[in-house]
């Protein structure tokens, strides 16, 4: 047990550093998808491995291992999501159209910029001509300016809509793949007579589940190329060792880059904040509710297991009736995570109140303890959704898995605080309802953040921006350039 305590840790810590040496490199040719197969088959096989693990120390290596390339291919699993949007038939061929469109708006100012000394040359008898075609042209151009900013608009609605569309129904399938996979190990726990051993074969089996299921995303997900890494001419003589060093260095340089450069991309930059605290929130929650459930209510393993059953299926229905709700009270994505914050402080609340309010005596029992549950489960689900969902679109073009690993690495990094708090509240006060005090606090830290520093149509345009400069620049991972980019973290 100790063993496994002192591993756990690691986790973060080895996550954070294997996506900032691989993740931006995912942008790359089709790298997002290699990436997403070959930790998936590496991380299912060291998971099937556990059950055969001779030693406990073998055993925990597998498992960082796994849990590594888990996070690490969630990260360009996120990636995915804003580039299956922008492939969209329809999608796509609206975008042509603004293109178009714009290619006609900025037209005819350069013909009439090339033409501006030859007007001067007209007699006055063709000057009521020019001026009537002038006219005319600027109410063409007015038109076109009007059907610009409409089409334009009902791309981003449409966008915004698909992809919370897609999310959700991703979330709803992993959360029923969960369950489906949580009720066979279950069973076959009740079954066997040894509990450690239907445990060995429970990981097995969630090791050969993600094995399937990363096979047919292998099968049927298009590769989805970003552009071209170039190394300098000498790389290849240098050996496969020296290339990939330049590879890691490029991965780091271009985070540390984006990083320095964060006042480029407020609003995204300012969810990466909101997410730390929000990540954290809602994971302590969890495991406050289980240690709440066993030692202040003393719930049986039996109800501990329903519990366990309870949270991924209500996430599941929550995941995909938000989006109902949304199209219901015709909110945007900012408005639907507002919400779903808002609902979900009311989890700590109603924890927190025994001790706020002195004849307030609530949660005391199983039955509201489930309540809860079904109530944290419904929410939690549609939260996931909407988070991924709104970062996408604050994400600059080409550059989703770089962006959607600091999100992993925003989540990942703060699983520390939570329980350390909620650990040393306790140790404090004997009492471990006393940390449902701060998850409101931490829970409530998201709202103003987002609400103030997060603009989505400005993190849009922002997020333009820094693709069409990545553009302009190129991509080049020269021992030169891996130093420049270094130098500016």
């Amino acid at each position: 047990m100790s063993k496994a305590i002192y591993t756990e840790p690691t986790n973060p810590v080895n996550l954070a550093l294997t996506v900032v040496s691989v993740g931006a490199l995912a942008d790359h040719g089709s790298w997002r998808k290699k990436q997403l197969v070959i930790l998936s088959v590496c991380g299912s096989v060291a998971t099937m491995l556990i059950f055969a693990a001779p030693h406990v120390l073998l055993a925990g290596a597998l498992s960082v291992t796994a849990n590594v390339c888990f996070g690490v291919g969630f990260v360009s699993f996120n990636a995915f999501l804003p580039l299956l949007v922008r492939n969209v038939e329809h999608l796509r061929t609206r975008r042509q159209q603004l293109d178009q469109l714009q290619k006609e708006l900025e037209g005819p100012h350069v013909a009439q910029d090339e033409a501006y000394s030859n007007d001067r040359l007209h007699d006055a008898s063709d000057d009521d001509n020019g001026e009537q075609r002038q006219v005319q042209e600027e109410r063409s151009m007015d038109e076109r300016r009007k059907m610009y900013t409409e089409l334009s608009e009902q791309l981003n609605e449409d966008k915004t809509q698909l992809m919370g569309y897609i999310s959700a129904r991703g979330f709803a399938a992993g959360y029923l793949g969960g369950v489906l996979l949580l009720v066979l190990c279950l069973y076959i726990s009740y079954r066997s007579k040894s509990s450690t051993q239907s445990l060995k074969v429970g990981i097995f089996l969630s090791g050969l589940w993600w094995f399937i299921f990363a096979a047919l995303a292998g099968l049927w997900l298009k590769p989805r190329p970003g552009s071209d890494l170039i190394l300098e001419e000498q790389g290849d003589k240098r050996g496969k060792l020296w290339k990939m060093s330049q590879y890691i260095l490029y991965s780091w340089g271009r985070v540390g880059r984006t990083i320095a450069q964060a006042r480029k991309l407020p609003s995204a930059f300012a969810f990466l904040i909101s997410w730390f605290f929000l990540s954290d929130g809602y994971t302590s929650i969890t495991n406050v509710a289980i240690l709440f459930a066993k030692t202040s209510l003393g719930l049986p393993q039996t109800q501990l297991i329903l519990l366990s059953l309870v949270v991924p299926i209500c996430a599941l229905i929550g995941a995909l009736a938000f989006p109902k709700i949304q199209t219901m009270l015709r909110f945007d994505q900012k408005q639907m995570v507002l919400l779903l914050l808002f609902l979900l402080l009311f989890v700590p609340l109603y924890g927190a109140l025994g001790l706020i309010l002195p004849f307030w005596g609530h949660l005391t029992t199983a039955k509201e303890l489930f309540i809860g549950a079904v109530y944290f489960g419904f929410l939690i689900g549609a939260v996931q959704s909407y988070c991924r969902s709104l970062f996408a679109s604050l994400v600059p073009r080409g550059r989703e898995s770089e962006f959607f690993g600091l999100y992993a690495i925003t989540d990942k990094g703060s699983s520390w605080l939570g329980p350390l708090v909620i650990a040393l509240i306790t140790d404090a006060t004997h009492e471990i309802r006393h940390s449902f005090i701060f998850l409101l606090v931490l829970l409530s830290l998201p709202i103003p953040i987002v609400y103030f520093g997060v603009n989505v149509e400005q993190g849009r345009i922002d997020a333009e921006k820094a693709a069409q400069e990545a553009e302009d620049v190129g991509t080049h991972a020269t021992a030169d350039e891996s130093e420049r980019l270094l130098s500016s973290m």
